[in-house]
This record gives C-alpha cells, sequence and structure tokens, in this order.
C-alpha cells in the first residue's frame, strides 16, 4: 500500500534571490547573480520582505443610498523589495549600484526569488521586472550588542508575477501512474 505525500509548507529560511541585467538579453531564471563591475551584486541574502500586490479600491457613494457604499478595484501595485545581508568586507555593490544612478550609471535589473522545500527544489517562485535600488541601510553599531552587523538594499520594480512550478521527478512519477 503506498504511503500519501506529506504537503508541508516549506521553511521560509531556504531560498534564493537572483538577479539579471535588463539589458542583456538573457533570461533571468537562467543568470544566476548579475554582476556590477565584476563584483557579483550584494552577495547572499538572508531575508526578503516585500513580496506582496495590493488591490486599491475606489470607494463610491450613491446618492440616497446613505447605508451603502459602493467599491470598485482600480489598480494594482507592488511593495518594495527589501533585501538584508551580513555586511561583506570584500563586496558594497548594493551601495555602489545605488551611487551609480546618482552619477547617471543607471542600471535596472530582473530578479528572481525562489522559495525552496526541504529538497532543495522550487515550491514558489516570484519574478520582478526592472528592479532599481532606492535605499541602501548601512549596519546599525551599537557597543552593547554581539548581534551580527546587516546591510539592507530595498528596490522599486514595475512588477511581481508568481510563477508556476512544475514538478518533474519520482514524486510526479507516482501521481501519474
Amino acid at each position: 500500500m503506498a504511503t500519501a505525500q506529506r504537503l508541508d509548507p516549506p521553511l521560509s529560511h531556504n531560498f534564493l534571490v537572483m538577479l539579471s541585467d535588463t539589458s542583456s538579453a538573457s533570461s533571468v531564471a537562467n543568470a544566476g547573480v548579475a554582476s556590477l563591475g565584476g563584483d557579483a551584486l550584494f552577495g547572499e541574502f538572508s531575508e526578503v520582505e516585500g513580496l506582496k500586490v495590493t488591490q486599491e479600491v475606489e470607494s463610491r457613494h450613491e446618492g440616497g443610498l446613505n447605508g451603502t457604499e459602493h467599491r470598485f478595484p482600480t489598480r494594482i501595485t507592488w511593495g518594495n523589495l527589501v533585501l538584508t545581508r551580513g555586511v561583506s568586507r570584500v563586496n558594497q555593490s548594493g551601495w555602489d549600484w545605488l551611487l551609480g544612478f546618482g552619477d547617471g550609471q543607471v542600471r535596472r535589473l530582473d530578479g528572481m526569488v525562489v522559495l525552496l522545500d526541504s529538497g532543495r527544489m522550487p515550491h514558489k517562485m516570484w519574478k520582478f521586472r526592472r528592479g532599481l535600488p532606492v535605499r541602501f541601510e548601512g549596519p546599525r553599531l551599537k557597543g552593547t550588542s554581539n548581534d551580527v552587523a546587516v546591510e539592507v538594499l530595498e528596490l522599486a520594480h514595475e512588477g511581481l508575477v508568481q510563477l508556476p512550478v512544475s514538478r518533474v521527478g519520482p514524486e510526479t512519477d507516482k501521481a501519474g501512474s
């Protein structure tokens, strides 16, 4: 008798962030980590926030119906992505990328955030388009703390989509037979 496969939610610490240059012909799915001046952009991340979409709503009041408010959908908006990592001794590419915009070196990046399951296989994937840095925050320094020094890069972007994850492997074969 076959046992049912468990479908536990994945743990939130198991993820990847990939970035690619929007001006290149390569797809973000094949790109890996983007390069700015020879350094991998901002290194690896320990936290990602902002994977969200919001439907804005407009309210209308109809004359004579004082107890009713009609609500209509308007536009979809995306929050900024906030990427956090430990301070690197050799890599300051997040800082350099943001300051490059001030110097006229505009370089947008596409990106993908991939949540992995316990077998390190993709569970959920989100892709964003034309990201640009809007905030870089250095570490909070405190003499009475032994926390890891972290820095934050906040990215605005022009859209976030959740991509389908296809399952190929033993689980798929069992389900098909």
